[in-house]
């Protein structure tokens, strides 16, 4: 059966911070008197990188509420500060503060490209994704809301991937049988790997390499540039 419907995750897919994560918040911790370069950020970001799968694993939500996405970014950045070795009690919130702000995302130069080649091909176009609810109020001010025609905001629908209830949501709206949509996001465990269990065409984007040497059970591109290529062996067009 080939696919009908695509589905993309939001953060690190169709956008990103700008400068990056690490760029950011290097130069955040840097004025506030913290000498730290971004490699060292990038090796600080990865091993946060579990508090997400960790939360995930014990039934917890970070999106629904605005309290809980505070405690949960808050306790992040705690992390991140003390992984560096800094002492600055002010740093995760200050963290919190820059990085929910709408304005610092993005788009990646490969997303407005693969949305119009993948809707001029005849694919039906929606995001799922772990996210506050203000990615809806994101995507209409970065001007591709209107390109998807179903949007699964974890925040909103109070549930977060992998739970296979959001992509059921997800392909209900679009009114087809998940065996006819693929989904595409930066996490093996949030996006390719949850997808595929939900009974959807898992892809994983790995804009850096990151499972270049992993023998995975689902495609995986280094830029949505690919990603056309990847649904076409997929199956054909009905």
């Amino acid at each position: 059966m080939s696919i009908e419907v695509v589905f993309f995750d939001a953060g690190e897919t169709l956008l990103h911070p700008d400068p990056s994560w690490s760029d950011l918040s290097a130069q955040i911790l840097c004025e506030r008197g913290h000498e730290v370069g971004v490699d060292q950020l990038r090796a600080a970001w990865a091993h946060t990188g579990r508090h997400f799968q960790e939360a995930a694993e014990r039934g917890e939500m970070f999106s629904h509420t605005p309290d809980a996405s505070r405690r949960f970014w808050h306790a992040l950045y705690t992390d991140l500060v003390a992984h560096l070795g800094i002492s600055d009690e002010g740093a995760p919130q200050v963290l919190y503060e820059v990085f929910s702000d709408p304005a610092r995302y993005v788009l990646f130069d490969d997303t407005i490209p693969t949305l119009d080649a993948l809707a001029d091909a005849g694919y039906r176009l929606g995001v799922i994704s772990n996210f506050e609810g203000w990615l809806d109020g994101l995507l209409r001010d970065r001007g591709i809301h209107d390109r998807f025609e179903v949007i699964a905001i974890s925040g909103p629908l109070e549930v977060e991937k992998p739970d296979p209830e959001i992509f059921a949501w997800a392909t209900g709206r679009a009114g087809v049988n998940a065996s006819v949509c693929a989904h595409i996001g930066d996490s093996p465990f949030f996006d390719a790997q949850a997808a595929c269990d939900a009974g959807l065409y898992g892809i994983l984007l790995d804009r850096h390499g990151r499972q270049a040497d992993q023998d995975l059970p689902y495609p995986r591109v280094s830029s949505l540039n690919e990603l056309h290529g990847v649904l076409a062996e997929a199956g054909p067009m009905v």
